[in-house]
């Protein structure tokens, strides 16, 4: 070993890399509302939508025997009532045409800006579908009063024939389906609070379980997600 030749130092080892600093999730701050004037009519339509169904319930006749027939009778004996009851559901599907595409004015950024088209447009699309459906009424009222009880359900039943069905059906799924991804899709916007989203799927289940007007009642609690959307409309600035 030369003595008088010195060792090179090591070359000092690389530094490692700095571990990447996690970049932190900024949320996307929401613009204010800021609604054109037919969403602020349209916001009055959500309000208006569940009280008119409420009323609508609240005024139809108590079905006292099941089956068409039943319905019928039931129409037939008070048609005054039953009348205030048909008008009232038509006209509470109609506000809610006008409500249901009005929740557009309530997106102020990305949240929603695809969920709440798609359930605004099937809502208001079904809520056209049911408003029509209810002219059956009127004829029904008249046919229990005029035509013998089994004609009546004769003539009920031959006028439905398969595209009813179908207008039938497609109407309840757009409208009461609607009304329920309606509300979910409002909270997702930010409209309304997740907590309350929920109740949008009970409006039109519980006066099935024959609640009576308590029912009723409860079932006009459980579009608060809609009325306060609606008011939402109406108080921006």
């Amino acid at each position: 070993m030369d003595l008088f030749t010195s060792t090179p130092a090591p070359a000092p080892a690389a530094a490692a890399p700095a571990a990447p600093v996690a970049k932190k999730k900024v949320r996307e701050p929401l613009a204010p509302v800021r609604p054109n004037r037919l969403q602020r009519i349209g916001g009055a339509g959500l309000i208006a939508a569940p009280l008119l169904f409420t009323v609508g319930f609240l005024t139809s006749p108590q079905q006292t025997s099941p089956g068409t027939a039943g319905y019928i009778e039931s129409l037939a004996a008070d048609p005054a009532l039953s009348l205030v009851s048909a008008n009232a559901l038509h006209y509470g599907w109609v506000a809610l045409v006008f409500g249901a595409l009005a929740t557009l004015g309530l997106l102020r950024g990305r949240r929603g800006r695809v969920f709440l088209p798609i359930a605004a447009v099937m809502t208001a699309f079904g809520a056209v579908q049911m408003s029509g459906l209810l002219l059956s009424d009127w004829f029904l009222v008249s046919a229990g009063n005029v035509l013998s009880i089994d004609n009546a359900v004769l003539m009920d039943t031959v006028a439905k024939e398969w595209s009813v069905a179908i207008w039938q059906f497609s109407g309840m799924i757009g409208g009461l389906v609607g009304i329920a991804l309606l509300s979910l899709a409002l909270a997702r916007a930010k409209a309304v609070s997740w907590w309350i989203a929920p109740l949008g799927f009970l409006p039109w289940i519980l006066p099935a379980f024959g609640l009576g007007p308590i029912g009723v009642i409860l079932a006009l609690v459980c579009y608060a997600p809609l009325m306060i959307a609606g008011a939402r409309l109406i108080a921006a600035r």
